[in-house]
């Protein structure tokens, strides 16, 4: 896919040659210069000339002291697209393919998928894709179904699995198949036109947040000047020419009037777009391209000082690096990041998201590609990062989509520490053609896309082309709805239990808390509301507590969550706190039993409403009286170490129980014994009766009371 969102405008609409006086072979030379540069619109213009001047049978009129050509403009059929020539020369079969290609790179996917079929019908060996291409041009007008069986065809004629396009085609198919899936249209998404304010000239596109008063965005348009105000003679190519936009807004949120943005960030020479606006509003980021080198395509900047616009810089060299291109800027809130696309080598192929931290003075940092997980062989473009929700949307051509530049969305995973896979918005936001510049405000309620899905009516003229320009589209989406429903259930039983309490708490304390019963079959539901990161409870009478925790927070699709909760029933008898050890001869606790200690205080955390018993026994091995006294001290350190760390003492009652009572486990028999003195004397394996001792050198707990 050739990178041409953010300028839609051929740039060979600057440097259209008179051809009256240029034989066949000098023609086909400047189309196919035109189309080495990225002047398509050239290309198309040259390669049409040559054709329907040949259909005529009027290869060169000459007259005395020049050469000139007759050239009649082709009619056009109703759609606006040209029929090629039906009995085509060998010559004309040439030029065919070859207007085919340049109506494809012109994004006339209207006329490319007529000259490809043309092509098609005249095949040449110098042209082997025009199948693949005819394919991806119907999937561009939406006739995917017809695409997928051209796609098939295609790779069972080139039969090359390793071939570059082969495998492209493979993926194009799942693109076909993605987009006829109903699943993948998003119902209650409504797409309008705001209207001519925005849309008005020949493109529009880039609708920015700045702040409460007004909005950015660029558009090539003559402004509206009366003719008594025009002091010096207007620019010809004004209408092709981009610049940025304020859109101001009304009190009550909707647009009012366009103007330039005003001071030294717009020329005459040079097209500026694609710009973001910081938080504080003091600083501005755009794109500037020379109209006559695509590649000197860079990412400017400017400061207001004393309310006025300081002169634009371009960014360092961790941003534009020379040869390459650099472009669609987008600022986190707090202003220290930056991201942008750039062909920059250290890719994936293409055009690729980067990032860079920003310095005070625009100095920035070693820039980081955001990997596979977004970037693609094609190109991926004009980031928006949502800060709300931790969503960096883009437009990519090289995931499965609809065809064309689609919007993707991928979250910022805080546990990696980096991005999640990017999944397809889908339809009505997406579309076959190309969609970018996608923005949604906090609300995820209102958000803007750019697309070049409806036919530009300002653009069409002598180049024959059927053009698709950038408008910006309204995006309403309906209100997010969560919802959250579950059972309670005996772990170990596994049946439900009826009237357990379920309680729900917001971390940020931005929700009122709340708790509700579950019924009878142990069964609970309840609505919840977006940007929540929710601590969720379960209890009930002689049962421990479990916990679980659900996020809204940055959720950018309505969902139904299901979350189940499994008590355990709190046991008759002590539990022992496995690993506890302490010093030798002292009630010191080893650095391990502190960390196992910090597991029973999340669970007294969990289980608030439990006062329990600190127990600490020791083996028969010893004066009783000092066993006694030692697991007392032990015992209490246990209690002092759980209150130093947040727990009641109240709910802490330390006792020792010297070597007064043995453990019980399971014997050989599967019967419980208990490991008494004696029991453990009968055990002739020494290293069996050690195990038994320490069995016994235990700390435990034992719940006295659950409120």
């Amino acid at each position: 896919m050739m990178n041409r969102i953010i300028f839609i405008l051929a740039l060979g609409i600057f440097s259209i040659t008179n051809v009256s006086g240029q034989t066949d072979n000098e023609l086909m030379k400047m189309g196919d210069a035109a189309m080495a540069n990225g002047q398509y619109s050239n290309a198309v213009h040259f390669y049409s000339f040559i054709l329907f001047k040949i259909q005529q049978g009027e290869e060169a009129i000459y007259y005395p002291y020049e050469i000139t050509t007759a050239y009649k403009e082709p009619e056009k059929n109703e759609d606006g697209t040209v029929s090629p020539p039906e009995n085509p020369t060998a010559k004309q079969i040439e030029l065919i393919h070859k207007l085919s290609d340049a109506y494809r790179m012109a994004d006339d996917y209207k006329n490319a998928e007529i000259w490809y079929a043309a092509a098609l019908k005249n095949p040449k060996e110098e042209f082997p894709y025009a199948q693949y291409f005819y394919a991806v041009s119907l999937m561009y007008n939406s006739k995917f179904e017809e695409a997928m069986t051209q796609f098939e065809q295609f790779q069972q004629s080139n039969n090359n699995p390793d071939n570059q396009y082969y495998q492209l085609a493979t993926a194009k198919i799942a693109s076909c198949q993605f987009a006829m899936n109903p699943l993948n249209t998003k119902e209650g998404v409504v797409i309008s036109d705001p209207g001519e304010v925005l849309n008005s000239g020949s493109t529009s596109f880039g609708l920015q947040f700045a702040s409460d008063d007004y909005m950015l965005f660029s558009s090539a348009r003559v402004q509206d000047i009366p003719d008594s105000m025009v002091t010096e003679e207007r620019n010809p190519l004004e209408l092709y020419l981009l610049d940025i936009y304020i859109l101001n807004l009304n009190e009550d949120g909707t647009f009012g009037s366009a103007e330039k943005f005003p001071f030294a960030i717009n020329t005459n020479e040079y097209h500026e777009a694609s710009a973001v606006i910081s938080s504080d509003g003091n600083s501005i980021f755009f794109t500037k391209m020379d109209p006559n080198n695509r590649n000197e395509t860079k990412i400017y900047a400017s400061r207001k000082f004393n309310n006025t616009w300081l002169a634009p810089f371009p960014l360092d060299n961790n941003v534009n690096m020379d040869g390459f291109r650099s472009m669609n800027p987008s600022l986190t809130d707090d202003g220290k990041t930056l991201y942008y696309s750039t062909n920059r080598p250290g890719g994936e192929g293409g055009m690729d998201i980067w990032m860079t931290t920003l310095g005070p003075n625009g100095e920035t940092t070693e820039p980081v590609n955001l990997g596979n997980q977004i970037n693609t062989f094609d190109d991926e473009m004009t980031p928006f990062y949502h800060d709300v929700t931790q969503t960096l949307y883009f437009a990519s051509g090289g995931h499965i989509g609809f065809g064309g530049l689609d919007i993707f969305a991928t979250r910022w995973n805080e546990e990696t520490e980096w991005w999640s896979e990017a999944y397809n918005v889908g339809s009505p936001v997406n579309s076959s053609r190309d969609d970018s510049y996608y923005i949604v405000d906090d609300q995820l309620r209102i958000g803007y896309v750019s697309s070049d899905r409806e036919a530009c009516s300002e653009c069409d003229s002598i180049y024959n082309l059927s053009i698709h320009c950038n408008q910006i589209y309204q995006i309403t989406r309906p209100e997010l709805k969560f919802y959250i429903s579950g059972y309670v259930y005996d772990v170990l039983t596994n049946q439900v239990i009826p009237g357990a309490k379920i309680e729900f708490k917001d971390a940020n304390y931005k929700w009122e808390h709340f708790e509700l019963i579950a019924d009878e079959n142990g069964y609970y539901q309840h609505e919840l509301v977006p940007n929540l990161e929710l601590f969720m409870r379960a209890t009930q009478k002689d049962y421990f507590a479990d916990k679980a925790v659900v996020f809204t927070l940055g959720e950018t699709e309505s969902k139904n969550y299901t979350q189940d909760f499994y008590l355990e029933k709190i046991p008759k008898g002590e539990i022992t706190i496995e690993g506890i050890e302490y010093d030798f001869d002292s009630a010191k606790l080893r650095p391990e039993s502190e960390k196992i200690l910090d597991n029973l205080i999340e669970f007294l955390e969990l289980n608030s409403n439990l006062t329990i018993e600190i127990r600490s026994h020791t083996d028969m091995r010893g004066n009783d009286d000092y066993n006694l006294r030692l697991s007392e001290k032990r015992a209490q350190s246990v209690v002092d170490y759980l209150v130093d760390h947040g727990i009641p003492r109240e709910r802490l009652q330390p006792k020792g129980y010297g070597e007064t009572m043995p453990a019980e486990i399971p014997g050989p028999d599967g019967a419980i014994v208990t490991l008494t003195p004696a029991y453990i004397e009968t055990v002739s394996a020494e290293d069996k009766r050690e195990e038994y001792h320490q069995r016994n050198r235990r700390t435990a707990f034992f719940v006295l009371e659950q409120n």
